[in-house]
């Protein structure tokens, strides 16, 4: 039987463990929710802070844009730190893989930033110069000619671009965020800014996953662009780029519609670009982006992939499936043959 003095220290020494122990997972649980909501900084968002707004405020509007997790962790570092009242109003960028410190740090420091551009995922270079000239001073002829032509010339700053086939264009590698724009903006250095977010955002590890799968940089842009095109839903990416793996590994050509979209470009002067309505006859349209028409993979990209359809394309999902047919309502039905694939085209497209 224990003394009396044993029993007080051992009931002693198991109150410090258990203190310490709820000590360690309220840590371990603010410290996760420090961290930030993304692994990875996919994508640069503009944050604006209102005239008045109060630390709660602010709280409450990083964690509605999912720039951080919890409203009480910021103001709790806010009030140690003596910020309160100490944010300016204005529009800042913040990266979406930012921790709260960090967050904090460039709210009350950064300088807020007069004008933004933002590119979304899935457009083409010709749509990316329309909106530089519809938001911006920027010329964006000389941004298409710099994209179409100038891929030598800025592959001497970026290594990955070495590899870029010869008379290729920048399609594919100009990174789809937002970006600061501001007096000293011109054609070439928002180039050079879009290329150093791809060379940011498309990190070793995901060159190397492509490259087990057998894709270069190039293909796997290629690859990515097309199931940008094609995907609506993130978590049905990665099964659409099995998809395409599976069939060029087999040698059966993708038929993918927006490589048959590409080829036609603009539906006349002044309209739009990605036809919506696309025929048979559109689908024979002859050229090398059109995968209806030629086997494997195009020359070289059809847009501007985000970081969800770069990842899918060098990590495919395992799958047996061979076709995939819209739904019409973002998801698509999967099949393994042909006679699958045809009823499916039958119930959702007729």
């Amino acid at each position: 039987m224990l003394s009396r003095v044993s029993a007080i220290t051992q009931a002693f020494g198991i109150g410090l463990l258990t203190l310490a122990g709820v000590l360690l997972l309220g840590y371990s649980a603010a410290s996760r929710f420090a961290d930030s909501p993304s692994p990875v900084a996919a994508r640069t968002v503009p944050f604006t802070i209102p005239v008045g707004a109060t630390a709660s405020d602010i709280a409450q509007g990083l964690r509605e844009a999912s720039l951080i997790r919890s409203d009480l962790l910021f103001q709790v570092l806010v009030e140690r730190r003596g910020l309160e009242g100490a944010f300016r109003q204005g529009t800042f960028l913040l990266r979406s893989d930012m921790t709260l410190d960090e967050i904090v740090r460039a709210l009350s420091t950064a300088v807020a930033v007069d004008q933004t551009v933002t590119f979304p995922e899935g457009w083409r270079l010709e749509e990316m110069a329309d909106r530089l000239a519809d938001q911006t001073e920027i010329d964006d002829l000389e941004f298409l000619r710099l994209a179409r032509e100038g891929a030598p010339a800025f592959a001497l700053e970026f290594e990955f671009l070495s590899s870029l086939p010869a008379g290729n264009s920048l399609e594919g590698y100009l990174f789809p965020d937002t970006y600061q724009i501001d007096g000293s903006s011109n054609a070439r250095n928002l180039i050079q800014r879009m290329l150093r977010r791809f060379d940011e955002v498309v990190t070793p590890e995901i060159r190397a996953d492509a490259a087990e799968t057998g894709l270069s940089v190039h293909e796997l842009l290629t690859l990515a662009s097309i199931i940008e095109r094609e995907a609506v839903l993130d978590e049905e990416r990665p099964v659409i780029s099995g998809v395409f793996h599976n069939r060029l590994a087999r040698g059966i050509p993708l038929q993918a519609d927006p490589t048959a979209q590409y080829a036609i470009g603009r539906t006349g002067p002044g309209g739009r670009w990605w036809k919506p309505d696309i025929t048979g006859d559109d689908l024979r349209t002859q050229s090398p982006y059109n995968t209806y028409v030629v086997n494997g993979l195009p020359p070289g990209p059809i847009a501007a992939p985000g970081l969800a359809s770069i990842i899918a394309a060098a990590r495919p999902e395992s799958t047996p499936y061979l076709f995939f047919v819209a739904r019409g309502d973002g998801s698509h039905a999967f099949s393994e043959t042909l006679e699958e694939h045809t009823r499916n085209i039958e119930r959702y497209l007729n």
